[in-house]
């Protein structure tokens, strides 16, 4: 019967993924599984991705909880037929392999209920539930000690310090199980977490609630029900904007009156652990300025030429939305085929040169920023380019791109004009040799044919790694691509 049983495992995502933290899952124990339906949100240190299924059944167990981290290749959860008996799971749980824990520890796989268990038993036994209620409430100011949303509200429910609570949640943070693992083990009862206060809304299940997976995994992780949201997504459904504002409705300050002012201000901040994708940016962000030598070169560019043809070509296409940051790319990619020394990447020991100019784009996320690529861009015409930007960059705020989408490049292009910035100086994306950065067109006084006059202007600044590219050739690149952007036509050709 076990050979029937089938397992959900961490998928790898890239040639650096190593491990993923458990987000949310999207069905439950007991629940019908079809082939290719979404499963499990899974962070890495780069993108949140879903885990999609690839056997049907029954899901019987799940054995990676939200908060966790479990290695690639490590069981998640359990499908079977419904006949399989309880038995018949338990012994294939137990039958895989001692994995290795992201602690660099071992540890054997096994079920919730087991874990609980386990956790109890190894617990010192309580002498008595008051001495033991006093234990755990005891203990310094625990706001630095990283927990999440849910396991830090319900600590101040049942009056427990977090510091007294051992995490075993990505690098040490607290999550709902720790918590109620301790207070179980110490002798005390577990909340009602269906009940509310008299004066409360109760709420129902939520899992038909329709919601993008952004809503539903946030709402998740603060506690928030869906059927407390507001619907204001396309097609029906609760976006993320509602769920903030329903967590903004709960959060509410209580009056001066009802409390001292520590306690406001208490409840006005909280400390929250930063995601692996803000650690993931943090690292390289900082290495790349540690160890690759910055230099700048910026060069103004008029832009009343270009905006003349995106003009004609969005009116003669109905289907064209073209944006000057798509003539953007498309100048940096014939620019980089004709200065191919800038079109590079660097690991330290070589350099590798590129034939085609693949280009990566930053577009902001909520826990920073991802740079999906543009491939071969200077192969690709202008709408194809801003058809093939817009789709990634949706994708990328929905957490839906793919590992190759995202990872590499040869040339990076960071655009803040949209907010009004006339210009700012970028960090290199290792690998990468150079980014440029984009501030905003506005009309400028300029000189022409010795007169004063009016044109729209837009500051282009150029960051390079000078251990691989030498400032003549960084000009020669601003100058190359200065022509593209100031007359296009040739680079429509």
């Amino acid at each position: 019967m076990i050979n029937e049983i089938k397992s959900v495992d961490m998928p790898k995502w890239g040639m650096e993924m190593s491990e993923g933290e458990i987000n949310l899952w999207h069905i439950e124990i007991g629940d019908q599984v079809n082939v290719e339906d979404d499963l499990v949100d899974v962070e890495t240190s780069k993108i949140v991705n879903t885990v999609t299924a690839s056997d049907s059944g029954i899901l019987r167990a799940i054995v990676a909880h939200p908060g966790e981290t479990h290695r690639v290749g490590s069981i998640l959860a359990v499908l079977a037929s419904a006949d399989t008996s309880d038995e018949d799971i338990q012994a294939f749980i137990a039958s895989h392999k001692v994995v290795e824990t992201s602690e660099g520890a071992t540890a054997e796989l096994t079920t919730p209920e087991a874990t609980a268990i386990d956790a109890i038993t190894t617990a010192s036994p309580p002498q008595s539930s008051s001495s033991n209620a006093k234990k755990l409430a005891e203990g310094e100011d625990d706001r630095h000690v990283s927990a999440s949303p849910v396991a830090r509200r319900l600590a101040v429910d049942y009056g427990v310090n977090l510091n007294n609570i051992t995490g075993t949640g990505r690098h040490g943070r607290v999550s709902k199980r720790d918590l109620e693992a301790a207070v179980t083990a110490f002798g005390g009862r577990l909340l009602d977490t269906n009940s509310a206060a008299p004066s409360e809304i109760r709420y129902g299940d939520d899992s038909n609630v329709k919601a993008t997976p952004v809503a539903r995994r946030i709402a998740e992780q603060l506690g928030i029900n869906l059927l407390e949201c507001r619907v204001s997504g396309d097609r029906g459904r609760v976006c993320k904007a509602d769920v903030e504002a329903a967590v903004a409705l709960k959060n509410r300050l209580p009056a001066q009156s009802t409390g001292s002012v520590d306690a406001v201000l208490a409840v006005s901040s909280e400390s929250h652990a930063i995601s692996g994708v803000r650690k993931s940016i943090a690292m390289r962000l900082q290495s790349s300025k540690q160890t690759a030598p910055h230099y700048r070169v910026q060069i103004d560019v008029e832009l009343d030429n270009l905006l003349a043809v995106r003009k004609q070509v969005n009116s003669d296409n109905s289907e064209a939305k073209i944006s000057v940051n798509d003539f953007i790319v498309k100048a940096c990619a014939s620019a980089l085929i004709k200065i191919p020394a800038l079109n590079v990447q660097f690991d330290g020991e070589q350099i590798t040169y590129f034939n085609d100019a693949n280009i990566s784009v930053a577009v902001a996320i909520n826990d920073g920023l991802i740079t999906p690529i543009v491939t071969q861009a200077n192969r690709k015409g202008l709408i194809a380019i801003s058809n093939e930007i817009r789709d990634l960059a949706t994708r990328a705020k929905l957490n839906r791109l793919k590992p190759d989408e995202f990872q590499g490049g040869s040339f990076c292009i960071s655009n803040l004009g949209m907010y009004g910035i006339k210009q700012f100086d970028a960090i290199i994306n290792p690998p990468q040799g150079a980014i440029l950065a984009v501030g905003a067109g506005e009309p400028r006084s300029v000189v022409k044919n010795g007169e004063l006059a009016i044109a729209t202007v837009m500051s282009l600044t150029l960051s390079s790694d000078h251990r691989i590219i030498d400032g003549a050739i960084a000009a020669q690149f601003m100058s190359v691509l200065k022509g593209y952007l100031e007359q296009p036509a040739p680079m429509l050709v």
